[in-house]
């Protein structure tokens, strides 16, 4: 399975720390064998797409059959309650 970027995910995961584009990166290197391993967002702008945590940010992505595309990087700090 081929791994894709939009460009302006592209942009964005060039401008990510070097600490959060390794997390980034390993996370993605997974999704060539296991695309459905992270899960749907069920609401707001990116509902629909699949997403993981990298640090502070998270990483959108959606698949099809022959290829996973990361759609988009956002800040997102994800804090526990």
């Amino acid at each position: 399975m081929r791994v894709l970027f939009a460009e302006a995910a592209a942009e964005a995961f060039a401008e990510l720390p070097q600490s959060t584009k390794k997390k980034a990166a390993n996370s993605i290197e997974l999704l060539e064998q296991h695309p459905r391993m992270y899960p749907v967002r069920r609401r707001g702008l990116m509902r629909g797409y699949r997403y993981f945590a990298a640090g502070r940010h998270l990483v959108y992505y959606s698949m099809n059959a022959q290829e996973v595309r990361i759609a988009a990087i956002i800040p997102g700090a994800m804090r526990r309650a």
